[in-house]
């Protein structure tokens, strides 16, 4: 069985910020009643034109009028965050929401995001492993002491965590670091939506090979693009355009690499940078046959029994066609996955 999630966009282009807010409520209680496991937010700051910021805070207010969904990160970038806030934040989640909320880790990449909190953006795997160490001791609800070289506290947390021992911690990484870390420390690993499932397949038997050397339980999570209509050539128009247009976005600033996609040297300007080159084992979209078979195939290769989708980006689609996708997820796609 392969659980679905729903990542939520943190803006709309055109859209004031408190109408998207507004749909994004409409959009979760839409995912709870079509049987969505949870919701996502991711972070990032100094939007262009501003965004939704504050995943864990934000969390909570999506929540309300909801009796099952999770909410969940995909995931923070913890560096810019201090450990005992975050920790605190992530009870107070888990106990308003009944144990309902996934706490999404991630090391974070964006430069000027790193110099805005004034945080060494070259020390940030240091800075997180202290931060998981600190986080750990916080859930436990015990005294502790903890001094490293960015961090010294003494502190008792309470209360502990509505959920024992404490929320399920996702964790997304592709470098060997990065997904060694996960192993140690992860209840499930979260690909980000850049790899191809080929590539994700080989990240997760090596996070699965760092899980089992850490006596630890492995699972699997893919962050993809998700779209479903009568036929192909119906997301082609409605949809691909602006998930395109946000992979775009990914390669001006870096995020795809010569390691990953060996083709991304051939890529000299966006143009290039086309739907026949990044939509193959990264977008799921066409008909509810052709998304089950993907689901069904994808899953196969890479092991993993979730899958977080992403429906809406900045430019669309609209707030009225992503409830209706929303809505067949759930009646043409959920019970058969």
């Amino acid at each position: 069985m392969t659980d679905l999630g729903l990542v939520l966009p943190i803006q709309a282009k055109d859209t004031p910020l408190d109408r998207l807010w507004e749909e994004l409520r409409a959009e979760v209680l839409a995912a709870e009643e079509a049987g969505f496991d949870a919701v996502f937010l991711t972070e990032f700051h100094q939007a262009h034109g501003g965004a939704l910021v504050s995943p864990m805070l934000l969390g909570a207010g999506l929540l309300q009028g909801t009796e099952r969904i999770r909410f969940g990160a995909a995931v923070l970038a913890t560096p810019l965050h201090h450990p005992i806030r975050l920790a605190e934040d992530t009870i107070m989640l888990d106990w308003i929401t009944a144990g309902r909320v996934i706490l999404g880790l991630g090391i974070g990449h964006q430069p000027p995001d790193f110099a805005a909190y004034g945080v060494d953006r070259d020390a940030r795997p240091e800075i997180f492993e202290e931060q998981m160490q600190i986080m750990l001791q916080c859930f436990s609800g015990e005294a502790f002491a903890f001094s490293g070289a960015h961090f010294a506290v003494k502190a008792a947390i309470t209360p502990r965590p509505f959920t024992s021992p404490h929320p399920p911690i996702w964790m997304g990484a592709h470098a060997r670091a990065g997904l060694e870390r996960a192993g140690r420390y992860a209840d499930v690993w979260i690909s980000d939506p850049q790899r191809d499932v080929g590539t994700i397949a080989r990240l997760a038997d090596r996070y699965r090979e760092a899980a089992s050397a850490a006596g630890r339980k492995h699972r699997v999570a893919l962050f993809r693009e998700a779209w479903i209509g009568d036929d192909t050539a119906e997301c082609e128009e409605v949809w691909t355009p602006h998930a395109l247009a946000i992979h775009r976005l990914y390669y001006n600033v870096g995020v795809y690499r010569e390691v990953f996609e060996p083709w991304v040297t051939e890529v000299a300007d966006r143009k290039d940078f086309t739907l026949d080159r990044i939509a193959p084992g990264r977008f799921l979209y066409g008909s509810p046959e052709q998304v089950r078979g993907l689901i069904t195939e994808w899953t196969e290769l890479t092991g993993a029994d979730y899958i977080a989708l992403r429906l809406r980006h900045p430019g669309g689609p609209s707030h009225t066609e992503t409830l209706e996708a929303i809505r067949r997820f759930g009646s043409e796609v959920i019970p058969y996955v």
